[in-house]
């Protein structure tokens, strides 16, 4: 697995240095950055850029010794190349993926055994962070973190270190062919040139393409923008153009690259106490801490990677912290997952701390007995495939505890099917008035809880559904689509959580239902506040969704809900401003007036607690996931809409006497599971609820019903 491709030519004397205490350092500032934001540091909103230096690191460091031996040999040796690769980073990380798997069974409850066996799977063959770019929306925006989410860096750097020198033997290739076919002069000087001038063309192919991705990208999908490949090449490719245009760097004064070296720490330190989570990311603001990153190393160059600002960096502490910085960072993120956990779900950060202190201890360990002593076994270090073999069997080994994760998860479900009760839900209650009292245990229900999160409507899967930063009006249909009686559901998830109990009633009696929902925006007049201020694109979707509804000539009704909104105090000049109430009375007047009546179904409890874990837990205790129903109540939507109907003469539907009927909210009624989170229905239970909403939707006497 060797790319000869050039003759040997004489050693370059420009190559960076195999040693730099100083990058050590920087290693140990990056990871620091990483743990103390997921401890939670309040002064530390943006410390995830510890990552992006991780990146220019990772990318010097290996086109660094990819250079050498392309100069020096001629040739880059793949199989050398992935064994080295292996052999540094596979021990460690297969001991974290054993202890995680274990952990998960022991700790976390079965709601999370299936997801994290898929993340266990795409950790352990290095493509975790598509998976996690796949599951980030906000059907799932409430979803607990993975113990393993922190993989996705690694998987980001094991593609990279696929696609990086494949790129290089693919340029050294050319430039032999060229050479050959050119008949061109042949020296080691021009070689080392020819050769530089080709990984030159390779990093701007690298950079460039990457970089605008980056931007589009994290402007259009930010969640997914932040864990793809493609957004994130570019920061590895800043550090690979460092050490292929180290040759001109080293020739900078040596005042320029001390104040490079301050300059950087500075543009790092920057970024991370004013970035956030609102911070959208990678895209232009990753640009601060990886050129700040890029600077250190760069001013560290020709001798000064111990003097200047790096004089902090070569500290004993600060070099030790980099020695095991790969092992901390493995370590202390299943310990903080595992740890809130153990803690209720709530990780202030003096506890955060302490995991972190603690988390020294396996990273030490693993470090000094893992680390090191396999790196140096002779049986793995002496033949290149030796160590693929033993690499590719820990991956495989790994990738088996995901699979055995699931099938875990697939025998309990099995278990739980056995000897089960029929599922009513709502239904229940009209046979049975004290099926809503709040009972410690049932013998068995549906959706179960490793699978209530899936329990969705099935517009989702129609593609109509808006995200956030979408704002189009296709419609779902449903029922007949051919009738000339037509019903728009309109409004955010919560009005999609309806949708299964709805979808009977539009089948009986023929409706053409029509489905036109988005993520967290509701129709409303006003301007709303979204997760980072005035929500603009719920404001563009709410005036393209009026304009369609006043011009939809066959439209006869509206039925809209929501959840609770808070109003926008950010917004231009040339957006209506004022109470959620109000904004919904105007809308809805404004449809009225259009000759197109409008029901509200007023929005359910807001239970603010993750129903199929904490059922999950407490299997036995059911009491333990019950809530105050004035509570939930008062966290909803419900308050603001019947206020708006009282006020604009839409009719007001409540179906919370189904819901939650008594004064503490149960968990489950009719062996059903009311909620898939927080706070959105489970489909099973919205379908048990169609009597009762068709009961109340035809009290309000304007829908068209087919008489019995």
């Amino acid at each position: 697995m060797t790319a000869a491709v050039i003759t040997p030519v004489a050693p370059m004397a420009h190559a960076p240095s195999k040693y730099r205490p100083d990058i050590q350092g920087l290693r140990a500032i990056a990871v620091c950055l990483v743990l103390l934001y997921h401890a939670g540091a309040p002064f530390l909103g943006g410390g995830f850029v510890g990552v992006d230096v991780f990146f220019v690191i990772s990318g010097f460091l290996i086109t660094g010794m990819l250079l050498r031996q392309s100069i020096e040999t001629g040739r880059v040796d793949l199989a050398d190349f992935y064994a080295r690769r292996i052999r540094r980073i596979l021990p460690a990380a297969t001991v974290v993926l054993v202890f995680t798997a274990i952990a998960t069974l022991l700790i976390l409850p079965r709601t999370r055994w299936e997801d994290i066996g898929h993340d266990l799977i795409g950790s352990a063959l290095y493509y975790a962070n598509w998976v996690f770019a796949a599951n980030t929306d906000y059907l799932n925006a409430e979803t607990v973190a993975s113990p393993l989410q922190h993989f996705w860096t690694l998987a980001v750097e094991e593609q990279f270190y696929i696609l990086w020198p494949l790129l290089i033997v693919g340029l050294l290739f050319a430039v032999k062919k060229l050479r050959d076919v050119s008949a061109l002069p042949q020296s080691s000087e021009l070689d080392q040139r020819r050769i530089r001038r080709s990984l030159e063309l390779g990093v701007a192919l690298m950079i460039l393409p990457s970089l605008a991705w980056s931007v589009y990208w994290t402007a259009a999908e930010p969640a997914r923008a932040y864990f793809v490949t493609t957004t994130r090449l570019w920061e590895l490719g800043i550090g690979a153009g460092i050490a292929v245009f180290a040759v001109y760097l080293e020739r900078l004064p040596s005042q320029v690259r001390s104040g490079l070296q301050l300059g950087g720490l500075l543009c790092i330190g920057t970024a991370a106490v004013v970035y956030s989570s609102a911070t959208p990311f990678p895209g232009i603001a990753a640009m601060l801490p990886t050129l700040g990153a890029a600077a250190v190393i760069v001013g560290g160059m020709a001798g000064r990677a111990e003097s200047g600002a790096a004089k902090l960096l070569v500290l004993k502490p600060m070099t030790w912290v980099g020695d095991v910085s790969y092992s901390l960072y493995l370590w202390h993120w299943p310990l903080i997952v595992l740890g809130t956990q153990l803690l209720g779900d709530e990780l202030r950060f003096r506890y955060g701390l302490l995991i972190l202190v603690f988390a020294l201890v396996p990273a030490w360990l693993s470090y000094t007995y893992i680390e090191t002593p396999f790196r140096q076994w002779n049986y793995v270090a002496s033949k290149p495939w030796r160590a693929i073999k033993v690499g590719l069997a820990m991956m495989l080994a790994s990738a088996a505890l995901g699979v055995a994760l699931l099938v875990a998860v697939s025998s309990l479900s099995d278990d739980d099917a056995e000897g089960s009760s029929p599922a009513l839900g709502a239904e229940a209650l009209r046979t049975d008035s004290s099926a809503g009292a709040v009972v410690s245990a049932v013998d068995s229900f549906e959706p179960r809880v490793e699978e209530a999160v899936d329990d969705i409507p099935s517009l989702y899967d129609g593609g109509c559904h808006q995200e956030q930063s979408e704002v189009g009006v296709e419609p779902c249909v449903f029922g007949d689509a051919d009738s000339d009686y037509v019903v728009a559901l309109v409004g955010d998830s919560h009005a999609a959580h309806w949708l299964p109990g709805l979808l009977p009633i539009a089948e009986t009696n023929g409706w053409r239902l029509e489905t036109y929902t988005k993520s967290a925006c509701s129709l409303n007049g006003v301007a709303l506040a979204g997760e980072e201020g005035f929500y603009e694109e719920c404001h563009e979707w709410g005036q393209r969704m009026m304009e369609t509804l006043r011009e939809h000539s066959d439209l006869d009704h509206v039925i809209v809900s929501a959840s609770r909104y808070n109003p926008a105090e950010d917004a231009p000049e040339s957006v209506p401003t004022g109470s959620v109430e109000d904004g919904y009375s105007q809308v809805w007047r404004d449809l009225e007036e259009a000759a197109i009546p409008v029901t509200v179904l007023l929005d359910a409890p807001r239970i603010q607690i993750d129903l199929p874990e904490c059922v999950a837990e407490h299997p036995e205790q059911l009491q333990e996931c019950a809530v105050d129903r004035e509570q939930a109540i008062d966290a909803s939507g419900y308050g603001q809409q019947r206020a708006a109907a009282e006020s604009s003469g839409a009719t007001p539907v409540d179906l919370n006497e189904a819901i939650c009927p008594e004064q503490q909210c149960a968990p489950i009624i009719g062996s059903v599971l009311v909620y898939r989170d927080s706070h959105h229905l489970t489909a099973t239970y919205a379908r048990s609820l169609s009597s009762h909403m068709e009961e109340e939707l035809r009290q309000g006497d304007e829908l068209r019903f087919r008489r019995d």
